[in-house]
């Protein structure tokens, strides 16, 4: 039989909350779903069934932010039939069916536990989701470790060869910083932007999308020295869900001097006096500089979450 793709309708609530897995990945329940969609994060529009035979057999929730005309995330996609290769094929189609519907392909999420190298029943999930990526065109895969703070950890020591200040900075010295720091990223996304837009396009494009952050734009903190060189930036703001730190990076010249330390220091004071319950960050697995400071910090990982964007 012939599968079907198409946007829900009023009428397919109860179909789209009747999926489940058992696959070891996340997924979004019912009452996450109906409670975001009274914030229209997510909405009828970007919710997608498959069907065969007039039977759902798949369904596809993407997100985005309130006022959004389009999607951002692909945050939940389950296919209820036995063959992976089958699934692939049906995600595959959703995903596609969805891009043709919002004009655009936005990235999908998939959260996993930290140890899901471990299990072959996640290996198994993750390997048909990135065939079906790929069969989409979501060709690039990115495994990111989400790591997260809570104060009774207590605030980290910097560790600079100096003391630093932190003062504020306009859109412009942003988009300036935010083209300086791609220079030798270890960041996958941050490289393969530069690659296709350039140094300065990619900026253009981190600022935008910074910009549409939840949290306050006077905690986007620009670190300098002792003689008053910018070392280094860190955005002190929100997801849509927790304190963040939702960018951080050290100008190329003055890296490996502890600077990281002192940036993670002043976001977590200011989430800190800001009285936050939990502060959240991600970065690529294989960002081991990354990874080591947020340890030194006192973050803990929580989960790893495997990208698949175009």
């Amino acid at each position: 039989m012939t599968v079907t793709f198409r946007a829900s309708t009023p009428g397919d609530l109860e179909a789209l909350l009747a999926f489940r897995t058992p696959d070891p990945v996340s997924w979004i329940g019912p009452d996450r779903y109906r409670q975001e969609s009274v914030t229209r994060n997510y909405r009828r529009e970007w919710s997608f069934l498959a069907e065969r035979d007039g039977r759902p057999i798949g369904r596809a929730l993407w997100w985005g932010g309130s006022d959004a005309a389009k999607p951002s995330t692909l945050d939940d996609l389950i296919v209820d039939v036995s063959d992976d290769d089958e699934r692939a094929a049906v995600a595959a189609g959703m995903i596609r069916a969805g891009a043709e519907a919002f004009g655009t392909l936005p990235e999908w999420v998939v959260d996993v536990a930290v140890d899901w190298h471990d299990d072959p029943r996640a290996v198994a999930a993750v390997a048909w989701r990135e065939q079906a990526a790929r069969t989409a065109g979501l060709g690039r895969t990115t495994e990111r470790v989400s790591v997260a703070w809570e104060p009774g950890t207590g605030l980290p020591a910097a560790r600079t060869d100096g003391d630093l200040t932190f003062r504020t900075g306009d859109d412009a010295e942003f988009l300036d910083l935010f083209a300086r720091v791609t220079v030798g990223s270890l960041d996958a996304h941050t490289r393969a932007t530069v690659a296709e837009l350039g140094a300065h396009g990619t900026a253009a494009d981190d600022l935008e999308f910074y910009l549409t952050l939840p949290g306050r734009r006077q905690d986007w903190l620009v670190a300098e020295d002792a003689d008053g060189l910018v070392v280094g930036f860190v955005l002190a703001t929100r997801t849509a869900y927790d304190a963040a730190i939702s960018y951080i990076a050290v100008l190329p010249q003055h890296r490996g001097r502890g600077v990281v330390d002192a940036l993670l220091a002043e976001a977590l004071r200011v989430h800190g006096a800001a009285g936050e319950p939990r502060v959240v960050g991600t970065t690529d697995s294989e960002n081991v500089p990354m990874r080591r400071a947020f340890e030194r910090a006192g973050f803990t990982v929580t989960k790893r979450r495997i990208v698949f964007e175009a």
